[in-house]
């Protein structure tokens, strides 16, 4: 009887040692996707932008005029930052839906450079203009102005949802229109000296505009991490696909030395073109919750781009092709989310 009961105290504290030893290992369960409880609200925002434009055509520096005495004419044709703004408005209803208008809108401005005043020697055979009644020039300076435009306006439905207690997200799908240009112009001058005439004046000018007006399906997805003490991280992304029109446009003029123009030729033409968009943001928020509402600042980083948006009629500054256009920089504003009783 002895012998039983130490054999039964045995495996009762075995049966316990096992029993304990199982509760220490790891403890999965699956992560929660919910939707927030029913709620209606607004919300109204603003932010500025801080931009620099890009159109491939004219990234960078590139020679217009080589001399064959070593001397270059040259431009810079990277666009300067500019100051722009975006402007927003929700409308917040049922189980973590919305309804969201926002307006991306930005102009740098004419950022006219000076190109390199150098003297150029002598050309032959119309280095500048082809065969223009110039056909030695011994000299010349110029400038280039370089001007950008760019307007989004999206219109998107978004379903909140959150991943567990810190991370959140929201899927959206709509509507994109946007609107993107690019606006430059080069003028050299200087003395030039015709084959068998005397020296005179040199004064070219050339002009070059691209426009592209689209509108198409938008969709996306903003993922956020709440760090808490109303800190946030978030990343957001969307897609769109638009179909357009690209109209371009090219004036190069030519003037005689009496200020006369001797040559002013139009080239334009008009497409069809669908170009997919691709936007992208990166930044941090921190709300403040009020007694009539919750308000947020963020701060970010905005990248965009239209792949093959633009085209030129050839200037001297890129053939009749396809130009990508985009947009990156900084970004900074608020935003209040009132309920609505």
């Amino acid at each position: 009887m002895l012998n039983l009961k130490k054999t039964a105290l045995a495996v009762i504290a075995l049966g316990s040692t096992a029993a304990f030893a199982g509760t220490m290992g790891p403890v999965c369960s699956a992560v929660n996707v919910t939707v927030p409880c029913e709620n209606t609200a607004w919300d109204i925002g603003g932010r500025a932008l801080y931009l620099q434009p890009t159109v491939s055509a004219l990234g960078g520096s590139s020679t217009i005029v080589s001399a064959n005495n070593g001397g270059t004419l040259s431009r810079d044709g990277n666009p300067g930052y500019g100051w722009g703004f975006q402007l927003e408005a929700s409308y917040h209803y049922s189980t973590g839906n919305d309804f969201n208008v926002n307006w991306y809108h930005f102009r740098n401005g004419k950022q006219a450079e000076n190109l390199n005043s150098v003297s150029l020697g002598t050309l032959t055979g119309g280095a500048l203009s082809g065969d223009s009644i110039f056909n030695d020039v011994t000299q010349s300076y110029g400038y280039l102005s370089n001007s950008t435009a760019w307007d989004q306006v999206n219109m998107e439905f978004g379903q909140h949802v959150d991943f567990g207690e810190n991370k959140f997200g929201r899927l959206h799908a709509g509507m994109n229109y946007s609107r993107t240009g690019n606006n430059n112009t080069v003028q050299t001058i200087g003395t030039a000296t015709p084959v068998g005439e005397d020296e005179t004046n040199y004064n070219e000018y050339r002009a070059r505009s691209s426009v592209y007006n689209g509108f198409g399906p938008r969709v996306g997805m903003d993922l956020g991490y709440d760090w808490g003490n109303g800190l946030s991280v978030y990343g957001n992304g969307a897609l769109s696909v638009l179909a357009g029109t690209t109209k371009s446009s090219s004036n190069p003029i030519l003037y005689d030395a009496a200020g006369e123009p001797t040559a002013n030729t139009w080239y334009s033409y008009s497409n069809a073109r669908v170009v997919p968009e691709l936007d992208a943001k990166l930044g941090f928020m921190y709300t403040y919750a009020m007694a009539q509402g919750d308000l947020s600042f963020d701060i970010g980083w905005l990248w965009a781009s239209y792949m093959g948006a633009l085209s030129n009629a050839d200037l001297g500054l890129g053939g009749n092709n396809n130009n990508n256009f985009g947009v990156q920089g900084l970004y900074f504003g608020l935003k209040w989310v009132g309920n609505v009783a």
